[in-house]
């Protein structure tokens, strides 16, 4: 991992090997101001559009009836470069009045705090913890989902997100996206126009642009279709 193997160790590998390729401009400005004689490469990864499908959505709930709430969905592990935690704090600061579920597809080892954390916040009955699943169940959440959110941060060793697959499937998906302003993630959204992105670590920025995409539909639509 380029953000937690030892800069010495990293410049001694590029400058032994041919040439390296990474996924986003990000890592490669890294990696090049850390062995400048290094050959890299920037190649970024994308999907096959035949498996993720754009599922033509139409105007989806708003979050005023209880019958219907706008379904938010995170596909990520559960380390603390994904930021769960700060998405929680955002979900228990969201207006009373609006209807919302939250699922989360992914496990890690800090399912069991995050889920006390739920609890002390008051918002675990509004969230359905789904674990790992195979590829067709996680196709499925993108299916099913109004909102997309990744509250992804800096580990406090430095482990950090590049470009998050699940930022390029949920946009295959046309669905709409919130996202922290880290890491590569800015080279895949731009802000406003195919998602919206706050700040890392904030989870007031954060749960502000997700209550206002909850009562937006049609903000989410255009956002999707853009995605």
């Amino acid at each position: 991992d380029i953000w937690t193997t030892p800069a010495w160790e990293l410049r001694e590998k590029l400058l032994d090997c041919q040439w390296a390729t990474t996924c986003t401009a990000g890592h490669a400005a890294h990696l090049r101001a850390l062995a400048p004689d290094a050959e890299i490469m920037l190649t970024y990864h994308g999907l096959d559009p035949h498996r993720f499908p754009p599922p033509g959505r139409g105007l989806g709930p708003d979050g005023s009836d209880p019958a219907r709430p706008v379904r938010l969905l995170g596909v990520a592990r559960l380390v603390p470069k994904k930021g769960v935690d700060v998405l929680l704090a955002a979900l228990a600061a969201l207006p009373k009045s609006l209807a919302w579920r939250y699922e989360h597809v992914g496990g890690g080892p800090l399912l069991g705090d995050l889920q006390a954390e739920a609890e002390r916040l008051g918002v675990a009955d509004r969230i359905t913890w789904r674990g790992a699943l195979a590829a067709d169940g996680v196709l499925e959440a993108y299916r099913a989902a109004d909102l997309f959110v990744l509250a992804s941060q800096v580990a406090p060793d430095g482990d950090r997100d590049g470009l998050p697959n699940v930022l390029l499937e949920a946009g295959g998906m046309e669905l709409a996206m919130v996202a922290s302003r880290v890491a590569a993630v800015p080279e895949l959204i731009e802000d406003g126009v195919n998602g919206q992105l706050v700040p890392p670590d904030d989870p007031v920025a954060l749960g502000s642009a997700i209550a206002a995409l909850i009562a937006d539909p049609a903000a989410r639509l255009q956002l999707g279709q853009a995605g």
